[in-house]
């Protein structure tokens, strides 16, 4: 398998080597180093941004289904190598393999969809109040963008960019993660080899300080796309305003679910198990607060701590393994931290709470139920991001409609019952960009994927997501 050393940042359609030296991957299992990335310098920003200027033009003069042709050749490359690039995941991430297989599944369905929605960029007619006059709408690439993506899904999260951003029109520059650029050499491989236009895609690594002001100062970037923290993305909007850069952002979530007192609790509680601790918690929609109604709080943490406790923890390149670690030391220490503010502020750990027994390396952490918390309490207003699920109970449905609602992430919220009137009154009364209703599945490459509030504004995948890298254009003719 080839590693860093064969690859490099990719600027200009070739693969160099970083001017500011390189950087140490770490494997999260054993702590061992994997290899060693490259880092950028803000010249070599400059010289992907110079270059993405005369891919822009080659690429908005090529026809849409050529354009098209172009996009699916990157998943039919991704899925020539889909099982390496899942092998790639696991190993810079401790994701199980058998979640890393699915995350470049889906993957490919984005460049899928976006090459077919290449074609299907429509524009409109409106029918004028003035005589003899038309007005047409039309949309065209807003430029060359610029996307700071994640490292809880490496290739999933630079997909859900990249393939709308090619699909408009738009020239694209990667800024990879520390933790796993491996993995997104992999898709610019792909990329590489489906005979894009030179320019068109950077890949760059390094420390988002020291390339970002490069970026945001640059006024020929018109757009930037983030998934990352709400104090990040703050950051970010603010710089933004120097060139006034459009901005997505898919920042944080603390997301809530409702079970309501009809619901399935063994289903319900068997599902939340299995999906709260999928990549050790570190997902932007994970369920993590869970609100259970009075009647039914003993059954469901009765049976989702029977389940959480079937996890298996180990290397993600273990089949047998369900969990894997965290993906660094800083994320372990600061979920202990969390723990000892429950020690402070009340609440009963129901398994789980420390470092596992037998794992004398990698950064792992019990998946951990905590039930009865204080409503203030810091874990039930902050976000979380890890194995930890908390359970409170409630009485009424005004009541757990106020407590979902009382935090300002607003990216997902998820509700179990069997009542239709009881999902569709839940589901408008959360305050959330995406609601599951007896679901948690809210991402795929045709459905808009995105929050409000403190979990940022935006969408990616979707028609929505395509329109986000595009400008709108009025033109309004009078004829005699």
């Amino acid at each position: 398998m080839k590693m860093y050393e064969e690859y490099g940042l990719y600027i200009n359609s070739e693969w160099v080597k970083g001017d500011n030296g390189v950087f140490d991957v770490i494997n999260p299992y054993d702590e061992s180093v994997i290899g060693q990335a490259p880092i950028a310098s803000p010249e070599q920003v400059t010289l992907a941004i110079d270059a993405s200027m005369h891919a822009l033009k080659e690429w908005n003069a090529m026809h849409s289904w050529d354009r098209a042709d172009k996009i699916m050749n990157i998943a039919d490359n991704l899925k020539v190598n889909e099982e390496e690039i899942a092998y790639t995941i696991s190993l810079e991430t401790g994701k199980p393999l058998v979640q890393a297989k699915r995350e470049v599944a889906l993957s490919i369905d984005q460049f899928i969809w976006f090459s077919e929605q290449t074609k299907r960029i429509y524009g409109k007619t409106i029918e004028s109040r003035v005589p003899n006059t038309t007005v047409k709408v039309e949309h065209s690439a807003i430029g060359t963008v610029a996307a700071f993506s994640s490292w809880n899904f490496p290739i999933l999260l630079m997909a859900r960019k990249l393939a709308p951003a090619l699909a408009a029109g738009c020239p694209m520059i990667l800024r990879s993660t520390d933790v796993a650029p491996l993995t997104g050499m992999k898709l610019i491989e792909a990329c590489h080899d489906a005979g894009l236009p030179k320019g068109l895609v950077s890949f760059l690594c390094g420390s988002a300080r020291a390339l970002s002001p490069r970026i945001m100062n640059d006024p020929r970037v018109r757009k930037l796309s983030l998934t990352g923290s709400t104090m990040v993305g703050q950051k970010l909007i603010e710089s933004s305003a120097i060139t006034l850069k459009k901005v997505t952002m898919e920042l944080g979530g603390h997301a809530p679910v409702i079970v309501h007192a009809d619901a399935d609790i063994k289903k319900a509680a068997t599902l939340c198990a299995a999906v709260k601790f999928a990549n050790a918690g570190q997902v932007c929609v994970s369920p993590t607060r869970f609100y259970i109604h009075e009647s039914k709080m003993d059954e469901f943490c009765e049976v989702m701590v029977t389940e959480v406790k079937k996890h298996v923890l180990g290397s993600g390149l273990d089949e047998k393994t369900t969990m894997g670690p965290l993906v660094h030391a800083r994320r372990r220490e600061e979920i202990e931290s969390f723990l000892e503010k429950v020690a402070v502020q009340g609440g009963t750990i129901l398994t789980g709470g420390k470092r596992p027994e037998g794992f004398s390396k990698g950064f792992f952490f019990e998946p951990t139920v905590i039930r009865d918390l204080p409503n203030n309490s810091f874990l039930l207003c902050n976000e979380i991001f890890g194995p930890i699920a908390l359970i409170q109970s409630f009485k009424t449905y005004d009541e757990v409609i106020k407590k979902a609602n009382s935090t300002e992430y607003a990216l997902a919220s998820y509700t179990f019952t069997k009542s239709l009137e009881l999902a569709n009154r839940t589901s408008s009364d959360l305050v959330a960009g995406m609601v599951g209703v007896n679901s948690f599945a809210l991402a795929a490459a045709e459905v808009p994927f995105g929050g409000i509030q403190a979990s940022g504004f935006g969408r990616e995948s979707g028609e929505e997501g395509m329109y986000e890298y595009m400008n709108t254009k009025i033109i309004t003719t009078q004829f005699a």
